[in-house]
């Protein structure tokens, strides 16, 4: 009898290690490795620039077709002016989610931001 009740606390124990491990490993990838967002500034399809999100500063770009001035500020990143007509990037807010982009159409100009939260979906 003596055998099988060692047998059930070692495997008892194997379990509770196993575990924790596996929470550990899953805390580790969840929020472990996030060192902070970057956003990537491409321009024609080109990284031009892989930007800080966690140092506020203001970036200028200058294209063939005309310039924008990208804002970090509280680890989120937004177009704060361009000089095209529409200004459609200028309105699309502050991004600080893995995955957002802003995108001006004219300028060619497109920011991705890297890391930080997962996008939520909203299914309705």
């Amino acid at each position: 009898m003596k055998d099988k009740y060692t047998t059930k606390k070692r495997d008892i124990v194997l379990a509770a290690v196993l575990l924790i491990l596996g929470i550990t490993g899953v805390l580790i990838v969840k929020y472990g490795l996030k060192s902070g967002n970057t956003a990537d500034i491409y321009i024609d399809d080109k990284l031009v620039q892989t930007i800080d999100m966690s140092v506020d500063d203001e970036y200028t770009f200058q294209t063939d077709k005309g310039s924008n001035t990208v804002e970090v500020r509280n680890g989120a990143v937004s177009m704060k002016s361009a000089d095209c007509p529409d200004k459609v990037c200028v309105r699309m807010g502050t991004k600080n989610r893995n995955g957002e982009t802003i995108t001006c159409l004219p300028h060619k100009l497109v920011i991705e931001v890297h890391g930080g939260q997962e996008q939520e979906v909203d299914i309705k």
